[in-house]
């Protein structure tokens, strides 16, 4: 087939391009003990193997960390030495995929570089343009996940004088028109360029005019140029590495700054910064003068990049609290209204909400470039929460690019086609390990801002370019929905201990903050203003680390870090409780989330429990694994009841009358049925066959299933599922069963055991009474690799729609894909629950102790369980695991059964101890708001004596009116410290839909109360 137009002027401006470039692909020979072999080019392992590589004319080599070590003797072309009139210098150009590269020329070690710095410009020596020959020595170590690459070799000339008056960038130039020429243009080009050989130097002259007159017909977009380093708290190495590399990332730019005096810089992450300070106070300094001057800019945002679909509310909440506090504190002649999250892998439709509530106005990001499937739609967009709150949101260039003209028109080209706005913001600089902008990518920024075809360059904050699109704001287009990764769908089941983890630490954390806001609110001596630390747990929540997608050491190092912060997070919760829980001689037990009043049936101690005062014992059964079943009635709301405890010995008979729904197993010919009047259960050969509500509606249209697939074949191996593994099924077998492991109208419990290859599995299914779900504890030894275990449910009552809750809210779609974007989700993240909405109103719950990977169709749900990628972490998901799960029939709705305040319920246990003796002045504090669909996300202590900020959010479509308690005084807090009129006693504020909202509160009498 002839080529076309296109394709001519590329083949004729490469040929041209010779005059001034030289391609050393062809030229490099694999180095061996006795010196140059064969051409590195003619290696049959890249065309069998990579042929899409072989085509393009990379040179490549296998992965695994091997060394690959080329030579090549570098001679200036006869030529090129005849046009050297000392008006020009050459540079060595080499682009790789290699985790480490070294080039030495004449022995010397010239340049290293690894799989971020994954370029160098390296300026010849004069004396190679006499003739005199050059040794190189490049070698290169493959990744360890991938096929190593040299991706370009050439020697490029570049005029010394920037004005060019010889011509030396004619190619380049030429290259730039054409690629901004129309398609319907390209024909003209062709025949014009055909006149001339462009093997002739003369051609040069000759298209001058021409070049001249494009810079009239079609002259460039301008460009603000900011320096940028996105550096990983951790990945490929460990956060050790990374504070070094802040050093070097930060003192690299200072020393830019001084040589090239138009460069501006941004830096995100509080944290490295909080680290900087403490560590490296001279470098802190030098960093303050610099953004004071207004060169150095802190993009912040949270206190971390962090993941932002894995994590709760309150993390999200806090992650943004923490790290807007330090940067208002700490750099105060910056305005800070912006985050700044390059890189993480999605992000939930509640952050608008989250965000704005701590100041944020704009969102900027780049990772939806990395859809796998359909472009996301927009560059310049306002993105709206359920509630109503919005940020304004900005799709970044490419982070870890270079001075490239071409690359820059492209891109600047493409913004204005997507957005009509005239100039784009370019980000150079060397990321993801840090390293920022070199003296090489400044120097080609600088030869360029002289050329009239270049795209021309103004240098400047990205505070000062976003002021310039906010006038935009009222015509941009309104996204209303989370910004979905269309890749790297394995996050949320990947490395399940870090979200074990993290799950734990969060819920300690809430409760620690909890009980101090309380103590400092209500007990007599009050407690420290100072609330629990929430920094250890949101660094770990960074991008890399939470999802599971870094190597060993992250996560070995990690360890001791999550249980030491667990200690001192338990340590202080349970000091507050204890100081401010009344003296009695029992036990506690305290609910420290809004729940509704009723029935509860948990495992307690053993011994005889009964309510202190009370002549009769609470409803129990004895454990078999140890301790009692115990059904008691709970107040509504955090609250706190106490209990009094005898001997085993003293434990009554129990009487049936005085149990709520109690638990009955009835054994027939079909195989065991399992039930309390809310929930229903079939057993049969193959396992939970069937479930029940309590309106009697079969929620399964077959056994539950336990499957497993091959999971293998993607590149980015711990982030992403396989796109087909469904097509590569794999056995999971069940060893008959089950056998009775615990019997009672408390609790029964019954045990299946199996095998998932030469994993190990055991299946507990356990129901307590007055419970609404069932629960399912899966425990196994994992010991696949590249598998996928996954619970699957198939619906009886076909769903229409799917709800799951995210970190700031609850996310409801269509459970029928109906367009590209939405057959995208065919894996989504959830935090703690997903449920089925049928046509007719009813429907099923999933309660996780995840979050977890889930997906929903019209008929099934799915839960992954267990992945075993081996990159970059060889052993990730190995090793013993448990995974609780349970099954929630919701006869009108997953918001009629309260599915939110359930499966915090199932996810989180009570608190229990030994009444030590406080001084809560008039006993606990009791905390009801009058709504069941009201969650805490947080109450903390302020400095200010005697009050704390209550955080709430509205998980329901209708609004909630706050019924204040007796004793509790609040004003409603509206954004950056502006306060609403002051509510207390009974009728309290409006909270609309789904809507996040502040109250600053204060127990009515104290003195904080008066001066109101």
């Amino acid at each position: 087939m002839p080529e076309g137009p296109d394709s001519a002027v590329r083949s004729w401006i490469e040929t041209f391009q010779a005059q001034s470039r030289l391609d050393l692909r062809p030229l490099w020979r694999r180095a061996t003990p006795s010196g140059a072999g064969d051409l590195a080019l003619l290696d049959p392992w890249g065309a069998r193997c990579r042929p899409d590589w072989h085509a393009r004319g990379l040179v490549i080599w296998p992965r695994g960390g091997r060394w690959l070590q080329l030579q090549l003797e570098l001679v200036c072309p006869p030529a090129w030495q005849q046009r050297q009139q000392g008006d020009r210098l050459a540079r060595l150009v080499l682009r790789w995929w290699a985790d480490a590269v070294e080039l030495r020329v004449d022995g010397q070690l010239v340049h290293q570089g690894d799989l971020f710095d994954t370029a160098c410009r390296w300026p010849l020596p004069a004396a190679w343009w006499s003739g005199q020959p050059l040794q190189l020595d490049l070698r290169l170590r493959s990744p360890l996940h991938d096929d190593g690459a040299l991706i370009a070799s050439a020697v490029e000339q570049e005029p010394l004088d920037p004005e060019d008056p010889t011509g030396v960038l004619v190619a380049p130039r030429l290259a730039l028109a054409a690629q901004r020429l129309p398609a319907e243009a390209q024909p003209a080009l062709l025949e014009q360029l055909q006149v001339w050989d462009p093997a002739d130097p003369a051609a040069a002259a000759e298209l001058e005019p021409w070049l001249q007159e494009q810079v009239l017909l079609r002259p460039p977009a301008p460009v603000q140029v900011l320096g940028h380093a996105h550096l990983d708290l951790a990945w490929l190495w460990p956060v050790a590495d990374t504070w070094q590399a802040a050093v070097r990332t930060f003192e690299s730019a200072l020393a830019l700054m001084e040589r090239f005096p138009q460069l501006h810089f941004a830096h995100s992450t509080p944290a490295l910064y909080a680290w900087i300070e403490q560590h490296r106070p001279a470098l802190f300094a030098r960093l303050r003068a610099a953004m004071q001057a207004g060169r150095f800019e802190p993009i912040n945002g949270p206190w971390v990049e962090s993941d932002c679909v894995l994590i709760g509310t309150a993390s999200l909440l806090q992650q943004f609290a923490l790290g807007q506090a330090y940067s208002r504190s700490r750099f105060p002649e910056w305005q800070h209204n912006l985050c700044w999250l390059p890189d993480s892998f999605g992000f939930s439709a509640g952050l608008p909400a989250v965000a704005r509530s701590t100041g944020v106005e704009w969102f900027c990001t780049h990772k939806l470039a990395w859809n796998s499937g359909q472009p996301f739609p927009h560059r310049l967009f306002r993105w709206r929460s359920r509630c109503g709150s919005e940020l304004l949101a900005f799709a970044t260039a490419p982070i870890g690019t270079d001075g490239d003209p071409l690359a820059i028109d492209s891109y600047s080209r493409a913004w204005q086609a997507a957005t009509e706005v005239e100039q784009a913001l370019w980000l150079p600089g060397v990321g993801d390990h840090g390293g920022g902008p070199t003296a090489e990518m400044l120097e080609q920024l600088q030869l360029w801002q002289q050329q009239p075809l270049a795209c021309p360059q103004t240098h400047g904050s990205l505070r000062q370019y976003l002021a310039g699109l906010e006038p935009l704001a009222p015509q941009l287009p309104v996204w209303r929905d989370e910004l979905y990764l269309e890749l790297h769908r394995g996050c949320a089941t990947s490395r399940p201990d870090q979200k074990r983890h993290n799950r734990s630490l969060e819920r300690l954390l809430r409760e620690a903050d909890l009980a101090l806001a309380l103590q400092h609110l209500f007990a007599a001596q009050g407690a420290p203003a100072e609330p629990a630390d929430w920094r250890p747990l949101l660094f770990q929540q960074f991008h890399d680390i939470l999802p599971g997608t870094s190597i060993p050491e992250v996560f070995e190092q990690a360890e001791p870090q999550w249980r030491a912060a667990r200690r001192q997070v338990r340590r202080s919760r349970d000091q507050a409780l204890q100081a401010l829980l009344p003296r009695h001689t029992g036990w506690w037990l305290a609910q420290l989330q809004l729940q509704a009043s009723g029935p509860c049936t948990l495992r307690l101690p053993a011994g005889a429990w009964r309510l202190s005062g009370a002549e009769r014992p609470l409803p129990q059964q004895p454990a078999p694994g140890g301790g009692t079943w115990v059904q008691l009635h709970l107040p509504a709301g955090v609250a706190a009841v106490p209990l009094e405890r005898g001997p085993s010995e003293a434990l009554p008979a129990l009487e049936p009358a005085e149990l709520q729904h109690p638990v009955v197993l009835e054994a027939s010919a079909q195989g065991w049925q399992l039930s309390n009047g809310l929930v229903r259960a079939q057993f049969g050969p193959a396992g939970l066959e069937q479930l029940w509500g309590a309106d009697g509606v079969p929620q399964l249209a077959g056994p539950l299933a336990w499957c497993r697939w091959k999971d293998h074949g993607e590149f980015w191996d711990a982030w992403d599922l396989a796109t087909d593994y469904r097509q590569h099924p794999l056995p999971l077998q069940w060893q008959g069963g089950p056998d009775l492991a615990e019997q009672g109208p408390l609790c029964t419990r019954l045990v299946w055991r199996g095998r998932c290859g030469s994993s190990p599995l055991r299946l507990d299914v356990q129901l307590r009474a007055a419970s609404p779900w069932l629960e399912l504890v899966l425990q196994v030894d994992w010991r696949q690799r590249h598998e996928l275990l996954r619970l699957e449910l198939p619906l009886a009552q076909t769903a229409c729609r799917y709800a799951a809750d995210t970190p700031g809210g609850v996310i409801e779609r269509p459970a029928a894909a109906v367009n590209g974007r939405e057959q995208a989700r065919w894996e989504v993240p959830a935090i703690s629950w997903i449920a089925s909405q049928a046509q007719a109103g009813g429907g099923l719950a999933v309660l996780l102790d995840g979050p977890q990977g889930v997906s929903a169709e019209p008929g099934r749900l799915g839960v992954s369980l267990l992945r075993a990628p081996t990159w970059p972490d060889p052993s990730a998901d190995q090793g013993l695991q448990r995974l609780r799960l349970a099954l929630s029939p919701c006869s009108q709705g997953w918001r009629q059964q309260a599915v939110p305040q359930q499966a915090q319920r199932f996810r989180e246990p009570l608190w229990l101890s030994p009444a030590a003796g406080g001084d809560a002045a008039g006993g606990w504090p009791a905390l009801d708001l009058g709504s069941e669909a009201l969650q805490i996300v947080g109450l903390q202590p302020l400095e200010q004596p005697g009050t704390a900020r209550l955080t709430l959010q509205n998980l329901s479509p209708q609004r909630q009116q706050l019924q204040w308690p007796e004793g509790w005084s609040a004003r409603r807090e509206f954004s950056a410290g502006t306060e609403a009129a002051c509510a207390s006693g009974g009728t309290g504020d409006l909270l609309l839909p789904w809507q996040l909202g502040s109250w600053l509160v204060w127990s009515s009498g104290s003195p904080v109360d008066q001066s109101s």
